[in-house]
């Protein structure tokens, strides 16, 4: 009985079309597909009017999801029009590959067990050598590609280019699978250590199941597989190798499912093995067989036109001519991918490549996202959000896409809980961004769809069937580990937006007892910011969070009754990183609107200004906090400045104190005149030895201010007169000082700033 051999490359277009058209000559009464046997019952769906592709086969353990295999197919991929014929003809087709029950595990290997010292002693140094043997040539076998063998003695850069001309872009295609044929058999005789001891496996396998077939009642066998593995399917060796070589493998548990896949992924930069680097030139070539590359050069035409550059008919003609002209001198039938861009870039782009990189995306790469049908087995997580997607009107998109919530409107609130519980779950699909506006009530998001965010979803499932339910059980797994404040604190203030009220509750409770327990001060000033935040945005939520603001008082408490003393005789590093807390809880004090834990709060700056050995970072943060607070008169100001510049402190200690009272001052400086007089007076009235001395910690301060402040504040400097301690503000023409005195003491509120 006959069995045809149709070696491919497993995306071209044309190896795609040499298989379609062979098989409707050879009508064959089976087929065997290079693919997991896992699949086949999967097969049916590709004929379904739902089913566009790109979509890939996703093969995974349903004990361990992250164990995951992609099996991309695009239309123009030689398997997938197989599976198109086979079940539009309904002719028998079977996925002969190594079935993935034994091959995840040779891809994931379980970790290697400790080898006892008997054990090793036993070990033969003959066994040794033949181990390290086996693993050079398996590490031999992942370098290079051996088709550049091939391209090297016919003249070409490397062997993909030498495969799209000769196999993809061939128009004479007879007797094609022949010459594959030989071809790969010499190169495989050449190279024995190029095919690695996973694909000798797979090869047995393969060899089995066309045994199988061959004993069964047909008459004309298709063999569709990756051309390297033709000359092994050619002679079959005795029944007894190949038992002896898949003899003893390890089997695992494997679901399979249809998912939707993009061109972006199909190429070589997405990591897949089997990738192409061009999958928008690819789908040209399968739509348009004939065309000259009018058609292709009428596409980057058009993007460039999008772009707001001014490309003409003329412009499209000399490029299909230069290409050609260039393939002909180069003994080419016709151009190719790298004739087409170097036209481009010589006549559209002026010898300048960059105009072809705008475009590259949208061209060379094509954003195309996949559809799969609704009836493909799913597990009930990944139902339950697609079901969500729909009704929200946010479907995944090839695109990165930006999307601005009103959460005043009910449908943008629902896409705000659904971001947000995606985000919780670790799927990175929907990405936050900052947003300046309406405070809470807008919120911006980043839509960037990749497959591995499939997997993450269904590694989830574990934990619930509805997103919702596996939300909440999973952040209520990950909570009970935690036994930070702070960590807590971030975690619980991530989960309001959710909506997710009984998860919050068993988050505060646990909260409350973590708070009550611990002793650690810097802890609680970290925490402190995000239970502000909790507290504020409770109002915006309408939820009731007057426990949470009991915890924050009684916090706050804490830390003015022992916040100092771990502000007391501690390095540098130390320093620095206690008043990073000490700068975020002083802007969430301010914000809160509470005038008891603003004066807590004023009290523990007051120590952290006057006690003895408090570090000259944090002592001069603290004045300067107290200055804008109002609580030291400028006179009083200008003597502790005197005090910290004098002879009798160290540079060190003179430099740390500046450092803090001068910490992101450059526009107050600028805004602030009464502080620029008491910094500028006090400059001014210097002795000449102490002002060398203090020069290079000050150019280290104010080193720290953005280009901008600092050459406003040179402008300031140069038009300041030394004769007078005010400097001359223009006054602001069509000034109302009724409409003033109704929004300056808002925005001193805001501020912190206290006003007389």
């Amino acid at each position: 009985m006959p069995v045809h051999l149709l070696g491919i490359r497993h995306h071209g277009p044309g190896s795609c079309r040499n298989v379609l058209e062979t098989l409707q000559t050879l009508k064959p009464d089976l087929i065997l597909l290079e693919g997991p046997a896992e699949a086949e019952p999967l097969v049916h769906f590709v004929t379904h009017e739902q089913m566009k592709p790109p979509v890939a086969l996703l093969a995974y353990q349903p004990d361990c999801p992250q164990h995951a295999v992609f099996y991309p197919f695009a239309e123009f991929s030689p398997e997938w029009q197989t599976l198109c014929y086979a079940v539009g003809n309904g002719i028998p087709l079977r996925f002969f590959d190594l079935p993935l029950t034994y091959a995840m595990p040779l891809e994931y290997p379980a970790p290697e067990i400790t080898i006892t010292e008997e054990e090793e002693e036993t070990e033969t140094e003959e066994e040794e050598t033949q181990e390290a043997e086996e693993e050079t040539a398996i590490q031999e076998s992942f370098t290079g590609d051996p088709f550049d063998y091939l391209a090297e003695a016919a003249g070409y850069t490397d062997g993909e280019s030498w495969w799209e001309m000769n196999i993809e872009q061939r128009k004479d295609n007879t007797e094609i699978f022949q010459a594959v044929k030989e071809a790969v058999t010499a190169l495989r005789e050449t190279l024995p250590k190029k095919t690695s001891r996973i694909d000798l496996l797979r090869e047995a396998w393969m060899r089995k199941m066309l045994r199988t077939a061959q004993k069964e009642n047909f008459s004309n066998i298709a063999v569709v597989c990756g051309a390297w593995h033709v000359p092994a399917l050619e002679t079959l060796p005795k029944v007894k190798e190949d038992n002896e070589l898949l003899k003893g493998l390890e089997k695992v548990k494997i679901d399979c499912t249809w998912i939707p896949w993009t061109y972006d992924r199909l190429s070589l930069r997405s990591g897949y093995g089997a990738g192409i680097s061009s999958p928008g030139w690819y789908h040209y070539l399968w739509h348009h067989p004939e065309d000259d590359g009018t058609v292709w050069v009428s596409q980057a035409a058009q993007l460039f036109r999008e772009k707001g550059m001014d490309i003409s008919v003329a412009h499209v003609i000399e490029t299909v001519r230069l290409a050609r002209m260039t393939a002909a001198l180069r003994n080419m039938p016709a151009p190719s991918l790298a004739e087409f861009n170097e036209a481009i870039t010589t006549v559209m782009g002026f010898g300048d490549d960059i105009l072809l990189q705008l475009i590259k995306e949208s061209l060379i790469i094509n954003n195309r996202l996949g559809q799969v049908s609704d009836g493909v087995p799913k597990v009930p997580l990944l139902t339950d959000v697609e079901k969500t997607q729909k009704r929200l009107r946010v479907p995944f998109t090839a695109e990165i896409k930006e999307v601005l919530l009103d959460l005043r409107k009910p449908n943008d609130l629902d896409k705000s809980i659904f971001f947000h519980r995606l985000c919780l779950l670790g799927i990175d699909w929907a990405t936050p961004e900052s947003i300046s506006g309406k405070g809470t009530f807008k919120e911006k998001w980043t839509l960037y769809h990749k497959p591995e965010q499939l997997v993450s979803l269904i590694e989830k499932a574990i934990w619930g069937n509805t997103l919702e339910e596996a939300t909440q059980k999973y952040l209520v797994h990950k909570a009970v580990d935690i036994e930070n404040i702070a960590a807590l604190t971030e975690l619980l203030h991530q989960t309001i937006p959710a909506d997710l009220p009984a998860l919050v509750e068993t988050l505060t409770t646990q909260l409350d007892r973590l708070s009550a327990a611990s002793s650690d001060i810097a802890e609680m000033m970290e925490a402190v910011p995000h239970l502000v935040e909790i507290v504020r945005y409770g109002d915006v939520r309408q939820m009731d969070f007057s426990h949470v603001g009991e915890m924050l008082r009684a916090m706050v408490a804490r830390i003015l009754a022992g916040g100092i003393l771990v502000c007391i005789n501690i390095d540098e590093e130390a320093a620095a990183e206690l008043l990073n807390k000490v700068v975020a809880m002083d802007y969430a004090m301010a914000t809160l609107n509470d005038s008891e834990m603003s004066d807590m709060w004023k009290e523990f700056i007051r120590q952290m200004q006057h006690t003895a050995h408090v570090h000259p970072l944090l002592s001069g943060y603290a004045s300067r906090l107290m200055y804008d607070k109002g609580e030291i008169a400028p006179e009083a100001m200008q003597h502790t400045l005197s005090f910290y510049s004098s002879v009798g402190n160290s540079p060190s200690d003179m430099a740390y104190w500046f450092e803090g009272f001068l910490r992101s001052s450059g526009s107050i400086l600028l805004l602030d005149d009464k502080l620029w007089n008491l910094i500028n007076t006090w400059v001014c009235g210097l002795e000449e030895e102490t002002f060398m001395e203090l020069l290079p910690i000050l150019r280290r301060t104010f080193s720290e201010f953005t280009s901008p402040e600092r050459r406003k504040l040179g402008e300031k400097a140069k038009y300041y007169q030394s004769t007078d301690t005010t400097v001359a503000v223009p006054v602001a023409t069509g000034y109302h000082a009724e409409d003033a005195s109704q929004v300056v003491p808002l925005v001193c509120r805001l501020l912190g700033i206290k006003t007389e």
